[in-house]
C-alpha cells in the first residue's frame, strides 16, 4: 500500500469514516494518520502507508482498529497495534502458524492483539485477522510463568497471613474511624477512604468501577433497580435507606472497561454481607451529616425529602470539591448531579493512591514473606487471593468469574495451581507470625488487667490481648480461645496448657472433613497450624530459660 493508494482509497470510500474513541468527547477519522484518542494521546498509523498489502487489505485493518478504538483505552489499543506490526508480517494464515511455531512468550501478546482486534463486541468481522485468531484462539498458554505471576510474593497473591492482616488492620481502624466526630474535611476524607478499601476488598472490583457507584446503586436485597438512563428523570427509587430495618443490601456494579461512564451495568448485582451492608449504612449517615453541615455553611437547608433526593445522586466516593464548592441556591446544587453525571465522583488513579497512602501511613499490616517492605490493599493482588482461595475451596468457575467480575477464561490458570502450590504460601511464614508476638511486647502489664485476659472455659489464662477493643467486632468464626490463636492481637502465655485447644482443633477437623464447608475446613486447618507453631515455640523459650538458669548457677 503506498500514499498514491492511500489517496485513492480516501475518495472512494462511501462508508463510515468518524469513529469514537473509548474515551467520551474524542472522535477520529478512520484515514487520518493521527488518531487522538484521548487528552494529549495520539495513535499514529502513517506506518500503514508503507506496507506492501492491497488496497483492501489495508481498508480491513483500518476499520477494525477503529472498531476497537471505542472498546479500549488508549494504552491497551496503543500496545496492540505495535504488536500488529510484526503480525502484518504474516497475514496469509499459513504464513502466519509457521511464525507462530517460533514464538514463545510472544505468543500470549500476539493472540490478546489478535482477540481485541476480533471482539464480537467491536461490530466489525476482520476478514484478514479473524482466520489468523481463530487458528490460535484454543491453545493453551497457561505455562508456569502465569501459575509463578499468581504465587509472585511481590505482585501475586497475598499469604493468608497478609490476607488477613490486611483485614485485620482495616477492621480496627474502621472501627475508631466511624466512632468519631465527623466535622471537618480532613476527617470525612479519611472516612471515605477507609470505605473505598472496605467496598474494594468487598466487591472485589476496579477503582474504575468503585469510583462510577452512586447512592442509587445500593438498594435492600428484595428490591429490583430501574434504569438510571430511563427518558423519564424524574423517575424515583421503589425505597429509601432505612437505617433501623434493612438487614442486607445489594449493589449495581457499572463495568470498568468498555469506556463508559455508568453506561453498562453487570448482568447481576452484588449482594453485601449483613455486617458489611451496617457498615456503609453507617457511613452514609456520617456522609449525609457531614453534606449538610457544608451546606449549612452556604445558608443551603434542605429538608428530609431533599436530603435524600441528593444522596441519592451523588457518588458513594465523593471527590474533595463536593464540600468546598460554592453554590448560589438550592436549584443550582440539584442541577449539578443527576444519576448520570461524573460531577463530584473521584478519579481512579486518586482512590487506588489513597488507599496506598493509608495503608503505608496509619494502617501498616506486616507481610510474612516480605516483612521489611509495604503492605497496602491493591485489587489485581485482591482478585489474585479471591481466586486462589476459591480454587482451593472447589467453587466452579461460573461462580469465581461471578465473584470477581472476570470471564471464565481468566479462572483457568488458578484451577491449574496445585494444591501444594496453593498452600505453600501460607504454612512456610506461620512461625515468623507468632515469634513476633512473643518479642514485641512484654506482657507483665497486660497481666494486671483481667479485660486484657485470655482464659479457657475453665477460667484458665491461656494468653493477653494487645487491645480488648480490638476483639468487640471479631467475626472469627469458631470463638475465643480457639479462633484467637491466628490473630495478631492475641500472645499466648508460654506456661498455658495450650494442647488441650490442639486436641480440640484436631476434633473438629476430623468432624468437618466428614460434613463441613472447605472454607470451616480451611479455617481449622489454619488454627491447628497456629497453635501447633506457638507450642513449638514456647517450649523453644521455656528450655531457654532453663539453660540460662542453669548457667547463671
Amino acid at each position: 500500500m503506498n500514499n498514491n493508494h492511500s489517496s485513492t482509497l480516501n475518495n472512494r470510500y462511501d462508508g463510515q469514516r468518524i469513529f469514537n474513541a473509548r474515551k467520551d468527547g474524542y472522535s477520529f477519522e478512520v484515514f487520518s494518520d493521527e488518531w487522538k484518542l484521548d487528552y494529549k494521546n495520539y495513535l499514529y498509523l502513517d506506518w500503514m502507508n508503507e506496507l506492501d498489502i492491497n488496497v483492501e487489505t489495508y481498508l480491513d485493518l483500518r476499520l477494525a482498529i477503529a472498531h476497537a478504538a471505542k472498546h479500549y483505552s488508549y494504552s491497551s489499543l496503543k500496545t496492540h497495534v505495535s504488536t500488529l506490526k510484526s503480525i502484518v508480517a504474516y497475514l496469509n494464515v499459513y504464513d502466519f502458524q509457521a511464525w507462530w511455531l517460533t514464538l514463545d512468550s510472544y505468543k500470549k501478546k500476539a493472540r490478546a492483539c489478535l482477540a481485541a482486534l476480533c471482539h464480537p463486541r467491536n461490530g466489525y468481522a476482520s476478514t484478514i485477522l479473524q482466520p489468523l485468531y481463530d487458528a490460535v484462539k484454543d491453545e493453551s498458554l497457561a505455562s508456569q510463568d502465569t501459575i509463578k505471576g499468581i504465587l509472585d510474593p511481590k505482585t501475586g497473591a497475598y499469604s493468608e497471613v497478609e490476607h488477613d492482616n490486611i483485614l485485620e488492620s482495616l477492621r480496627i481502624e474502621t472501627l475508631q474511624a466511624f466512632e468519631r466526630e465527623i466535622l471537618s474535611q480532613k476527617t470525612f476524607t479519611a472516612s471515605r477512604n477507609i470505605m473505598g478499601s472496605q467496598l474494594l476488598a468487598a466487591l472485589i472490583r476496579r477503582p474504575m468501577q468503585l469510583v462510577q457507584i452512586k447512592w442509587c446503586d445500593i438498594l435492600p436485597v428484595g428490591q429490583m433497580f430501574e434504569s438510571h438512563q430511563r427518558p423519564d428523570l424524574n423517575w424515583k427509587p421503589v425505597t429509601q435507606h432505612l437505617f433501623s430495618d434493612e438487614k442486607q443490601l445489594h449493589v449495581r456494579i457499572f463495568k470498568g472497561k468498555d469506556g463508559q461512564f455508568r453506561g453498562n451495568a453487570e448482568s447481576r448485582s452484588k449482594p453485601l454481607q449483613t455486617d458489611f451492608s451496617q457498615l456503609l449504612l453507617r457511613y452514609y449517615q456520617i456522609y449525609e451529616n457531614y453534606l449538610l453541615h457544608s451546606l449549612s455553611a452556604q445558608h443551603i437547608s434542605l429538608n428530609d425529602d431533599e436530603t435524600k433526593e441528593l444522596m441519592r445522586r451523588l457518588p458513594v466516593l465523593p471527590d474533595q470539591s463536593l464540600f468546598s464548592s460554592n453554590f448560589e441556591s438550592k436549584t443550582e446544587l440539584f442541577s449539578s448531579v443527576s444519576d448520570t453525571s461524573k460531577a463530584y465522583h473521584m478519579q481512579p488513579g486518586n482512590l487506588a493512591g489513597n488507599i496506598e497512602y493509608l495503608f503505608e501511613n496509619t494502617l501498616k499490616p506486616k507481610s510474612d514473606r516480605r516483612p521489611n517492605d509495604p503492605l497496602w490493599l491493591q485489587n489485581n493482588r485482591w482478585r489474585h487471593t479471591i481466586l486462589t482461595q476459591g480454587a482451593r475451596h472447589g467453587l466452579p468457575p461460573s461462580h469465581l468469574a461471578a465473584i470477581t467480575g472476570v470471564t471464565i477464561g481468566a479462572i483457568l490458570p488458578y484451577l491449574d495451581l496445585k494444591a501444594s502450590e496453593r498452600v505453600k504460601i501460607d504454612e512456610a511464614y506461620a512461625g515468623n507470625q507468632i515469634i513476633q508476638r512473643f518479642d514485641s511486647l512484654s506482657v507483665k502489664e497486660l497481666q494486671m488487667h483481667d479485660d486484657f485476659k485470655v482464659k479457657s472455659m475453665f477460667d484458665e489464662e491461656i494468653g493477653h490481648k494487645l487491645n480488648p477493643a480490638n476483639c468487640s467486632s471479631c467475626q472469627g468464626k469458631g470463638g475465643a480461645p480457639l479462633m484467637c490463636y491466628p490473630c495478631d492481637n492475641f500472645r499466648p502465655l508460654e506456661t498455658a496448657n495450650h494442647q488441650q485447644y490442639l486436641d480440640i482443633a484436631e476434633r473438629k477437623l476430623a468432624t468437618n472433613t466428614q460434613s463441613g464447608h472447605p472454607a470451616s475446613t480451611q479455617r481449622i486447618k489454619k488454627v491447628i497450624l497456629y497453635i501447633k507453631m506457638t507450642m513449638i515455640l514456647c517450649e523453644e523459650r521455656k528450655t531457654a530459660k532453663i539453660g540460662g538458669k542453669k548457667l547463671a548457677q
